[in-house]
């Protein structure tokens, strides 16, 4: 099954397995769209960093290639100067490391702080599988992004002139007390494949996903909100919309009032439908942890009849019923017509309990199956908690990015990275 696009995550999610369980009922394609719809061209994009360390990897691969046929790929330049710049702000306080770090748990292995060569931080044992550069591919291209580099593969990307600048901007800081730059530590550091037995602040500081410099976050803000496409007004107006104050405001209440205020009713619509699209999914993942909860004791499964005259689990399915129609209606309001989303809705209002009960259960990847009229464990059975609980479902590991803590559909990260990139006129 691929993995999910809906955000329920465990407490410490940077580490574990991407083939762990993903719970998306089907429904990942119409998830990405809607936040598409709402934040274009972001990808899951939060901080400025995220964008100029694998701008900088292509510009190092160039430049390592036209010297010698051997260079590493992108892929694993991007990978080896994250992991860096992860390890070095992880150990400025490793008790409570910054939020936008990955690979916590392998750097908390490495208790003699003995991994620094390139050829091993690049590795997934030394770091995480699912890394800032996967999130940030989508967002780079020209195509569907914000415009940085032109391809349909990071390691065949070719860099735009803005690209080129942002990279450049990240890469020519300087480090140590000779003021090299950057560009030609790392370059030292992946040609030579040494370990650090020096990690002076500048080089913290240079790397750091916390410490972008002014002529970085000016780029950033330049495609972000800076160019005449119809994605980018989409953008700006959003943005002024949510703000930079310190927490992300209420969506329906403030965000969607202030986008209506401006006379932007079309676009407040369309956030109204992607968030009573999340609570479609929402309300579905309570109805499969109520199922699971009901199934578990009984090794052989549950009837279906049982299971539908069940009290605690006809209201759950109630629940589902009343938010896919309350989408239907938000997304003929808004004029969206994503037919995967509505077909799921529309068959969830149409069936009785115990129909709607088989929906659930086919839906329900490999947790749950169907037998003889009953309800059965699935090949990877577990009791699933409710949207209110501690997540033990993943779609990847990840940091701690903002919208993983509700539905925003990507509204969180737009206003992270506004603060990042773009802290005044807080409000």
């Amino acid at each position: 099954m691929s993995d999910a696009a809906t955000y329920w995550f465990s407490p410490a999610p940077s580490e574990v397995s991407s083939s762990r369980l993903s719970l998306d009922f089907e429904l990942r394609a119409a998830d990405l769209f809607f936040r598409e719809l709402v934040v274009p061209g972001l990808g899951r994009i939060w901080f400025a960093r995220q964008l100029s360390w694998p701008l900088a990897a292509l510009a190092l691969h160039e430049e390592l290639a036209s010297h010698g046929a051997n260079a590493p790929k992108p892929t694993a330049i991007c990978h080896g100067i994250e992991a860096l710049a992860c390890k070095l702000e992880y150990l400025v306080d490793p008790q409570d490391p910054s939020r936008r770090i990955l690979g916590r748990r392998a750097f908390g292995r490495d208790a003699e702080r003995e991994v620094w060569s390139f050829r091993r931080l690049r590795q997934a044992t030394s770091y995480v599988r699912n890394t800032h550069r996967q999130a940030a591919t989508r967002a780079i291209r020209v195509d569907g992004g914000l415009g940085f580099a032109r391809g349909a593969r990071f390691d065949l990307l070719e860099l735009e002139p803005v690209g080129r600048a942002l990279a450049n901007a990240f890469l020519e800081q300087r480090v140590g007390r000779g003021g090299t730059s950057l560009r030609k530590w790392l370059l030292g550091w992946i040609d030579e494949d040494r370990e650090i037995s020096r990690r002076p602040t500048t080089l913290l500081r240079a790397l750091s996903p916390e410490h972008a410099t002014d002529e970085e976050r000016a780029l950033v803000r330049s495609r972000l909100l800076g160019t005449s496409t119809p994605a980018s007004e989409k953008r700006q107006r959003l943005a002024g919309a949510v703000g930079r104050a310190a927490d992300v405001p209420d969506i329906e209440r403030v965000v969607v009032a202030r986008l209506r205020d401006a006379g932007h009713r079309a676009q407040a619509s369309e956030v109204v439908a992607a968030r009573a699209f999340g609570a479609v999914l929402d309300r579905a993942r309570d109805a499969v942890a109520s199922l699971t909860r009901a199934v578990e004791p009984g090794r052989g499964g549950v009837k279906l009849s049982t299971l539908a005259s069940d009290s605690a689990l006809r209201k759950a399915i109630s629940d589902v019923r009343a938010a896919a129609k309350s989408y239907v209606n938000k997304a003929n309001t808004a004029s969206v017509r994503e037919t995967a989303s509505r077909s799921f809705a529309d068959a969830v209002v149409a069936a009785d309990d115990a129909e709607a009960i088989r929906l659930l259960v086919r839906r329900a990847g490999e947790v749950l199956g169907l037998a003889d009229g009953s309800v059965v464990r699935g090949p990877r059975f577990r009791v699933v908690g409710g949207t209110d609980e501690t997540g033990d479902l993943e779609d990847g590991a990840r940091s701690i990015e903002p919208d993983r803590t509700g539905r925003t559909f990507r509204i969180a990260n737009l206003h992270s990275l506004l603060r990042d990139v773009d802290p005044r006129g807080a409000r």
